[in-house]
């Protein structure tokens, strides 16, 4: 993937979407809801482990933008009780129900009526903080969160492969469809590179990384849940995109395993964790 390809493509990302919107659709949150990674053991630890520093009975985690439960869950062997949040009730309606718990709210990040001033251990975004506006986002978090409670926005950026033929078809798959994502996707993609916790001492952690093993159908099913894919789809109805997507990636599987193969392979994401502690009074 060229320098020159990435920057026209990313010319041509849109800046006036109403992402509020993203989502909403009953049947495109179901497929988000089944496709979507989950994030690795690691991540978990790391924010886990420092919010533990100072709050070690873990009494409650708030989990903002969390979609259908992606993250969410993953917080529930940790903490007495956890509350996910996202704008999309669609998204919510495909979370599961059978944590007792783990609650999901239908709210925006910026207004947590239900949540007590500082009452929360762990207020964290993952994958999500990017169409949030940030100012009043923080002060909602600050606003409930417990001093010496922990911050965490975390996520994964552009998923890769260490197979050259599989990465190739990744990053074609991707320059592709980024015309069609907001632009304030760029942000994850590029790990949220310039922001900054409103707290001090806060710090990064680049260094983390989620493997997913897929068959060619998973892979389908992820492209399929993508945002852009919906959004390209929608623009181009003449085109056969998932067609597309399926033939390319079959002939990389071929050329690295061998013809006709339902081959079990290795993606990556590259992830990332910015953490940081509201001081103590």
């Amino acid at each position: 993937m060229s320098a020159d390809a990435m920057e026209r493509a990313k010319a041509r990302m849109p800046t006036d979407l109403d992402t509020s919107k993203m989502y909403v659709d009953s049947n495109q949150a179901k497929n988000y809801a089944e496709h979507r990674p989950r994030y690795s053991d690691e991540i978990f630890k790391v924010m886990i482990d420092y919010c533990k520093e100072t709050m070690p009975n873990l009494n409650l985690c708030v989990d903002v933008g969390c979609g259908s439960g992606q993250s969410t869950l993953g917080f529930a062997k940790h903490f007495k009780k956890v509350i996910g949040v996202d704008i999309s009730a669609s998204q919510i309606a495909c979370a599961p129900k059978d944590n007792p718990n783990v609650q999901f709210k239908v709210s925006s990040a910026e207004k947590l009526p239900f949540v007590e001033s500082e009452s929360v251990d762990l207020w964290c975004s993952g994958e999500s903080f990017n169409y949030m506006p940030q100012k009043l986002t923080f002060e909602e978090a600050d606003r409930v969160l417990k001093p010496g409670g922990t911050m965490a926005i975390f996520g994964y950026s552009v998923l890769h492969s260490n197979e050259k033929p599989i990465d190739d078809a990744i990053k074609a798959m991707f320059l592709k469809l980024l015309p069609y994502w907001p632009r304030e996707s760029l942000a994850t993609f590029e790990k949220f590179i310039n922001l900054e916790l409103p707290y001090p001492g806060w710090f990064r952690n680049d260094e983390l990384k989620q493997v997913q093993r897929l068959t060619l159908r998973d892979y389908i099913g992820l492209v399929g849940s993508l945002w852009s894919s919906v959004a390209y789809r929608k623009a181009h109805p003449e085109e056969d995109l998932m067609g597309d997507v399926e033939r390319s990636m079959r002939a990389a599987l071929d050329q690295v395993y061998g013809p006709n193969k339902e081959a079990v392979f290795e993606i990556i994401w590259d992830s990332f964790i910015i953490i940081g502690r509201k001081p103590f009074k």
